[in-house]
């Protein structure tokens, strides 16, 4: 049995090498349809937007709410959590991606993670970084909505 499975599969590796360079000459045959390029194109510019969106969304995390963030947040001061890879550039265009402000200035401030202890365990939370963006006068940014 095993001699007329090698042949079976000598068969097979044949058929599938003559098939494809049909499959070729068909894309190749689409691919020079004009229709086919302009649709192309279109879905290309869809994804580069949302591929900008979501770099903002990865960059800029979350707002961070507590009552020093809410007293800055009166002289236009936003604090964020941000991606710990992301630099001062990333967060300024990822705040202008998403809420089409463009801030003054950003401050970065990387915190440590507190060190816990759950009974005789010991554990460390994760280290992460904050960003506060300076927006312009007179700009008002609603980040807490829902909050």
């Amino acid at each position: 049995m095993s001699i007329f499975d090698r042949f079976k599969k000598e068969k097979e590796a044949v058929s599938k090498k003559s098939q494809a360079p049909k499959i070729k000459e068909a894309v190749k045959k689409d691919a020079s349809k004009p229709a086919a390029k302009k649709a192309e194109k279109k879905t290309t510019k869809k994804k580069a937007v949302s591929m900008l969106s979501r770099v903002a969304t990865s960059t800029i995390l979350e707002p961070v709410v507590s009552e020093k963030s809410a007293q800055l947040s009166d002289n236009n001061v936003l604090v964020f959590k941000v991606a710990k890879t992301a630099n001062r550039v990333q967060v300024r265009n990822a705040f202008r991606e998403l809420y089409k402000v463009t801030p003054l200035r950003v401050n970065i401030i990387n915190n440590r993670g507190k060190r816990v202890r759950f009974g005789r365990t010991q554990g460390k939370r994760s280290d992460w970084k904050k960003a506060m963006i300076f927006l312009p006068k007179g700009v008002n940014v609603d980040i807490f909505e829902g909050v």
